[in-house]
């Protein structure tokens, strides 16, 4: 049974990537042996096709429209709102955050909770600038965290970065880039030195592991290199890989739609928090019921229980100077997932709408062929964005910051 928790998000990762979920794939052995004796979902979700607010709904369980993180430079709208660390905390773990870049710094809100939050000022010398560090850095952080810790029960999230320059070799072809960074950078370095760090501290047979990514990627799917340009699965459909070192978990694959969202309410019920004390205005709900075998049923209608909300504004990442950063003028793009269908709804009324089963390229827009469909899923996005489009707080900068970020910006590959 597990005695830490280490939350491990990965940036850029797509699933079929992994030999895990892509039996064609060998060049994933530490993470697919993870996977190897726990539980992979085949098809989990992110709720935004870029880093800052797909990890807001990570870490507090509220889709972006709720958390108030909707562009790179956002925050949490309310400081109210509890984040995962802060039931760790109470569930008597010493908690600990461990962000690789500049973007993902206290100001955003997300180190509420943790008792330690490895802020980043500074980064290593990659030849082009840029504030972010490699992942032997976090596991070096994560080293030292550990030593300090001592023996107290421990909840750590990492997220890794390495994977996110992969485009910036031209010599080969982004699909070659890709995969040689992840393999190398990713799985040895990455999660080979994790491995070896908790090993090190005698927490590796003991240690329940939660592996996903912020977002997937586009390698030209849709017409375009990278993320945050639409919502397609593309970008949205991420690994998700549970190992608690549970001695009867069976190595399982499930099939039905999960959420980013889901969990942190699972967590809490694995921790045993009462459902009365979990926080109101959860958007997922907890996959312990499927953890433990539970049938349940794949759903295609857009119920606001079941169905995933994502959204993506693309003019106002990529384009503009930094005010666009600093004031959100609404989503651009809003989707809902089931298990069967995507419909994606644009700022200029356009709409589409995918058979996932039959169409999972999502090539095919049937919304004109599928009219009450269209309508079902628009109602129930009514119903889940209502009043809340607004809720966007931006981060107070020094003056003369502006050119500073725009340039790491560049330099991240968001903006040209």
């Amino acid at each position: 049974m597990f005695r830490d928790i280490f939350l491990i998000s990965i940036d850029c990762l797509r699933p079929d990537s992994l030999g895990s979920y892509n039996l064609t794939r060998r060049q994933t052995p530490n993470l697919d042996a993870i996977a190897a004796d726990g539980a992979i979902f085949t098809q989990a979700v992110s709720h935004a096709p870029f880093t800052t607010p797909a990890l807001g709904s990570l870490l507090t369980g509220r889709y972006p429209n709720h958390t108030g993180i909707r562009l790179l430079l956002g925050q949490l709208c309310d400081a109210q709102i509890p984040t995962l660390a802060e039931f760790a905390g109470r569930a008597g773990y010493l908690t600990a955050g461990f962000p690789p870049s500049f973007i993902l710094n206290s100001e955003t809100g997300l180190a509420r909770g943790f008792d330690y939050y490895r802020d980043i000022h500074e980064g290593i010398d990659t030849g082009r600038g840029g504030c972010w560090q490699t992942g032997d850095r976090l596991n070096e952080a994560l080293d030292a965290f550990l030593a300090h810790a001592g023996r107290r029960r421990v909840f750590c999230w990492l997220h890794y970065f390495d994977l996110h320059d992969y485009h910036l070799d031209k010599t080969v072809p982004i699909e070659t880039s890709y995969a040689r960074d992840l393999r190398e950078r990713i799985d040895r370095d990455c999660m080979g030195g994790l491995i070896e760090v908790l090993r090190r501290h005698d927490r590796l047979d003991r240690a329940g592991l939660i592996v996903t990514a912020d977002h997937g990627e586009d390698l030209f799917q849709h017409g375009h290199r990278g993320h945050g340009h639409h919502l397609y699965d593309s970008v949205l459909r991420v690994p998700l890989i549970w190992n608690l070192r549970i001695p009867d978990q069976a190595r399982r694959h499930f099939d039905q739609q999960v959420r980013h969202v889901d969990i942190m309410p699972t967590l809490l019920e694995i921790w045993g928090f009462a459902r009365e004390t979990w926080p109101t205005g959860l958007d997922g709900r907890s996959l312990v019921p499927l953890l433990r075998g539970d049938a349940i049923p794949e759903r295609d209608e857009p119920d606001r229980e079941t169905c995933s909300y994502a959204e993506a504004s693309p003019r106002q990442l990529f384009e503009g100077d930094i005010r666009s950063y600093r004031s959100f003028a609404g989503p651009e793009q809003l989707s809902l997932r089931t298990d069967g269908f995507k419909f994606i709804r644009y700022d200029d009324g356009r709409r589409e709408l995918y058979d996932l089963r039959a169409d999972p390229l999502e090539m095919t827009n049937i919304a004109d062929a599928r009219r009450e469909w269209n309508e079902r899923f628009n109602r129930t996005l009514a119903e889940i964005t209502a009043n809340e489009n607004d809720r966007f707080r931006q981060i107070d900068f020094n003056q003369g910051d502006e050119e500073k970020i725009m340039s790491r910006l560049r330099e991240l590959g968001y903006v040209a």
